[in-house]
């Protein structure tokens, strides 16, 4: 996180983005990902939850990921959000195409942004799955147990507690940031 003061600071949205990888260093892809938000002009990283090692959801063939959430402060729009979180995803490594569950190297989602239901051809706020997702639901809770859900009208504490995920492994990473 920055050592900047946020009293000082003129952004006024608050956005959940998750993070993760399971391609190379993955503990190491998300440490460099959320200093690479931090650095974002427009951004400033709030807080950030421990590391998580999580069993993969949808193609379970492939490297167990390293996942986590990071709260953010900004004056950037949604739109103009993901185009620079797409920009650190290429920038470690991460190219179009692909599986879209496969193995990556970064993968950044904007989970929340502010109390905002957004759905475009590109963006979808609040992610449409993270309701069904352990691996979001469990290190959001760690910064955002009572934040509402803006479309299921739920605390994500309560979205987690009532998840049926067939017990999808989310375990505490071992040596944490």
């Amino acid at each position: 996180m920055s050592d900047r003061c946020y009293e000082s600071l003129p952004y006024t949205h608050t956005a959940y983005i998750g993070v993760g990888s399971n391609i190379g260093d993955k503990a190491e892809n998300c440490r460099r990902a959320i200093a690479a938000i931090d650095r974002c002009e427009g951004c400033t990283v709030e807080a950030k939850s421990p590391l998580y090692e999580t069993e993969p959801v949808h193609l379970e063939c492939q490297d167990w990921f390293v996942n986590c959430v990071a709260r953010i402060r900004t004056d950037l729009k949604p739109e103009t959000l993901l185009v620079r979180l797409k920009a650190v995803e290429h920038g470690m490594g991460r190219r179009p195409g692909g599986n879209k569950f496969g193995p990556r190297t970064l993968d950044l989602d904007i989970l929340f942004y502010n109390d905002r239901i957004l759905r475009t051809r590109w963006l979808q706020i609040p992610h449409p799955r993270l309701h069904q997702r352990r691996f979001v639901l469990k290190p959001l809770c760690n910064i955002a147990p009572e934040l509402v859900h803006p479309v299921f009208g739920q605390t994500v504490q309560s979205l987690l507690s009532d998840l049926r995920d067939g017990g999808k492994k989310v375990i505490l990473f071992k040596c944490d940031y």
